[in-house]
């Protein structure tokens, strides 16, 4: 299951003392700017106001904010950091500089601020959420949901925080739970496709077919070039015996990624269980054109040849296969070729 990951950056409350809050100081001028929505302004502001207060964090700060929003990520990064050797426990600057490291692939690093960020404010739902974004990235799952679970205490109503902790009590097989918080999702915002894709494919899962086919249409009807539900709903619409229909929306999901071998070889598996074995061995042949490293694809063709007794040209297909395939036990290729009778004379 593929799910949605949203870095949230909030500027915070401001941080004001009493002469800032007159709008000839820099930095309450710069908070005024940036709030109407004058980035550049609020950056020459804030740039003022580290010049006349070099030891307070907060110009740092939304100076920062105000790279990020430019796209500049090495400046705003810079800028997080100076805040936060002026304060170490700033929440804020924990939080977004944690953020923009998860994207950089730094995870360690990044949670190391973001636990920082929830230590200094424990209330902080987005640096909850994005610590359960880390976690999820380092495979602690457990701990992840247990940090979604904490976004969600003071999020209530955000969609992604749902979205993501059914996605880890699902790597827990918390199904129940995961099913829970993927329907509240969808309750909290139905027009959301990727919400509904999520619950969709966690349906089909757990074999619930048509429940899973409800959800994926609306996903496509709510978003006609979502490639990955237009693929789940042919595969859910497959499980179900409705191979013509799968067809036509594995190929939906092909004509919006055509460079995915993946949806040629389930293409291709869609017409092997339709009985329409030369097209399946197609599909799988473009998947190898696509991406000459797919090595499933070279299984796939074994399996076919040999549903019609072609062990010849099965057992190359699967020689060829185990010589690709790395970590496959001794007598794998014995054990594949037991899928070829011989024809019947």
């Amino acid at each position: 299951m593929i799910y949605r990951l949203l870095i949230l950056v909030g500027i915070g409350a401001a941080l004001e003392s009493g002469a800032a809050a007159q709008l000839g100081n820099p930095l309450a001028r710069g908070e005024a700017l940036l709030k109407q929505g004058d980035v550049a302004g609020a950056l020459a502001a804030f740039s003022a106001a580290v010049k006349s207060t070099p030891k307070d964090p907060r110009p740092y700060y939304q100076r920062g904010v105000c790279h990020e929003r430019q796209r500049a990520v090495g400046p705003a990064m810079d800028d997080y950091r100076a805040a936060l050797r002026l304060q170490p426990d700033f929440a804020e600057a924990n939080n977004n500089l944690g953020a923009l490291l998860h994207e950089q692939g730094k995870h360690a690093e990044a949670w190391k601020l973001l636990r920082q960020a929830v230590k200094s404010k424990p209330d902080y739902g987005e640096a909850w959420y994005n610590l359960g974004l880390v976690l999820y990235e380092l495979q602690r799952y457990g701990d992840a949901a247990k940090a979604y679970n904490r976004a969600a205490r003071h999020r209530p109503r955000d969609v992604d925080v749902r979205i993501n902790l059914g996605a880890a009590l699902r790597k827990v097989n918390d199904l129940d739970g995961a099913v829970r918080q993927l329907r509240m999702a969808v309750q909290l915002k139905p027009a959301d496709a990727m919400a509904r894709y999520n619950y969709g494919c966690l349906l089909e899962e757990q074999r619930k077919g048509k429940l899973a086919q409800v959800e994926l249409r609306q996903a496509v009807k709510l978003d006609p070039k979502y490639s990955r539900a237009w693929w789940r709903l042919g595969l859910a619409l497959a499980r179900d015996g409705q191979h013509a229909e799968a067809v036509q929306s594995i190929r939906r999901a092909i004509g919006l990624s055509p460079r995915s071998a993946v949806l040629y070889g389930d293409l291709g598996k869609v017409y092997r269980k339709w009985d329409k074995l030369p097209q399946a061995l197609a599909e799988y042949r473009k998947a190898l054109q696509i991406d000459p490293t797919y090595t499933k694809a070279y299984l796939l063709i074994g399996m076919a040849q040999a549903s019609r007794s072609d062990c010849k040209a099965a057992r190359k297909s699967f020689e060829t296969f185990v010589a690709r395939q790395k970590g496959l036990p001794a007598g794998t290729l014995a054990d594949l070729m037991k899928r070829c009778p011989p024809k019947q004379k």
